[in-house]
């Protein structure tokens, strides 16, 4: 008997491995087709900057919402301040505006640090508001809107003690506390000057350091005249010493 004869099965063996590794060949390659596993690291970490993205978005929201606090806090402190200043000038404390302005004394003293830097504040917020009005004149074309700028800065100040001690440099000179609203206002007053004298509605050898003296000397009369407590004799005062800046023909 030959050895094909005595393993009748070798032959069916090689048959079998050859088939298979036909059906292997035949088989579609899918190892390049497989998803990559999720990067477990990296999905974590983008989770956790999502979590801190959120959280700042928070943070900041907060921070605008406290700084809008503060913001009104603090005008309230202001216009409290003005109303009570101009009727006790500087006698009146932080606690007692604290008060009025129905805010704590923490809230009055972490914005204005001392009566005097509230004082000053108040003094500037009102120049502001002169600079805002001289603008707006100053839009007008009207040639006469010098006078009113003065008269206005006459009662402002008739009303403010504030104002008053700004425009006066009583208890502090404005040009050098607030140097930036000193020239923005004396600016205001030139400008409108020049559109006087350009129509000749003011007298022609007048300077803007004459005229800003001038409204400083005005408190003095309309206190000694004891106008300051009312708005009609304080605005017949102001007329009385405005009509010096007229050229003799127009008085």
């Amino acid at each position: 008997m030959n050895n094909r004869e005595s393993h009748p099965d070798a032959g069916n063996d090689r048959e079998q491995r050859a088939d298979a590794r036909n059906n292997r060949e035949s088989q579609p390659d899918t190892r390049n087709n497989q998803v990559p596993r999720a990067d477990t690291r990296n999905n974590r970490e983008l989770g956790a900057d999502a979590g801190h993205n959120q959280e700042s978005r928070a943070e900041t929201r907060n921070d605008r919402e406290m700084r809008a606090d503060a913001r009104r806090n603090r005008e309230q402190v202001l216009r409290t301040a003005q109303r009570l200043f101009a009727a006790q000038g500087l006698g009146i404390s932080l606690d007692e505006i604290a008060r009025h302005a129905g805010v704590g004394p923490g809230t009055v003293h972490r914005h204005f640090p001392s009566k005097q830097a509230l004082y000053l504040a108040v003094a500037i917020d009102q120049i502001r508001q002169l600079v805002a009005e001289g603008e707006a004149l100053a839009g007008t074309g009207d040639p006469g809107a010098l006078f009113t700028l003065l008269s206005r800065m006459m009662a402002s100040g008739a009303e403010n003690a504030a104002v008053k001690s700004a425009l006066t440099a009583a208890e502090f000179d404005l040009r050098d506390a607030a140097p930036d609203a000193a020239a923005d206002l004396t600016h205001q007053v030139a400008r409108l000057l020049d559109r006087a004298h350009s129509a000749g509605v003011v007298r022609a050898d007048v300077t803007v350091d004459e005229v800003m003296a001038i409204v400083a000397g005005a408190f003095a009369a309309i206190q000694h005249a004891g106008a300051d407590t009312s708005r009609e004799r304080c605005a017949h005062l102001a007329r009385i010493i405005l009509d010096g800046l007229r050229p003799p023909s127009r008085r």
